[in-house]
């Protein structure tokens, strides 16, 4: 074997090592206020657009309420397939759900940042993360006392962060969970 093949042997070994070290991301789960559109395969009149209640449940004719909440995806489809047979209504369902609005999961961004609102949040989201998903800082941010605003147990707490020296391997990062609210102050001066 050539010098150029080896070292290409190698690099695909080296590069399918690394795939295999990295951790599968977690579906993502269902939850109040998302709007889920779904569709039976060769039942057009079953297809509904429903918009997951506060209860985390959805009513989907013919089978009536279904709770979704918390649910992956693939999941839900398996609860309405289930019932759709259960009940009769189809022998043998193939249900699709596409996410058309995704509300449950997300972080807010208050304050000093190039677009203050909220962000999609996913697996393992970190305080920059969700920073850099907003724009970044503005130039008058306090980059070093960001609050993080998290409800637990049904109280709020806040604990201040410092993200610039976060973003400079002084300080430990810190993932953010959905609900979370981050806000950065404006320094003074």
């Amino acid at each position: 074997m050539s010098f150029l093949v080896r070292l290409a042997v190698l690099f695909f070994c080296a590069a399918t090592v690394a795939l295999a070290q990295v951790p599968p991301r977690a579906e993502p789960v269902l939850g109040v206020g998302d709007v889920v559109k779904i569709t039976v395969y060769q039942t057009p009149d079953l297809a509904v657009e429903a918009r997951v209640s506060e209860l985390g449940q959805i009513n989907f004719p013919p089978v009536g309420v279904v709770t979704i909440g918390g649910l992956s995806v693939s999941q839900a489809q398996a609860l309405i397939e289930k019932r759709l047979r259960d009940g009769g209504f189809v022998l043998k369902p193939q249900v699709t759900i596409q996410t058309t609005q995704i509300r449950s999961s997300q972080v807010s961004i208050l304050g000093q940042v190039a677009k203050p609102g909220q962000v999609g949040y996913y697996p393992n989201m970190t305080i920059v993360d969700a920073i850099a998903s907003a724009g970044g800082f503005t130039g008058i941010a306090a980059k070093n006392s960001v609050n993080l605003r998290r409800e637990v147990g049904g109280k709020i707490e806040t604990h201040i962060y410092p993200v610039a020296d976060i973003t400079e391997g002084r300080s430990q990062n810190v993932n953010v969970l959905p609900g979370d609210v981050l806000v950065v102050d404006e320094r003074v001066f």
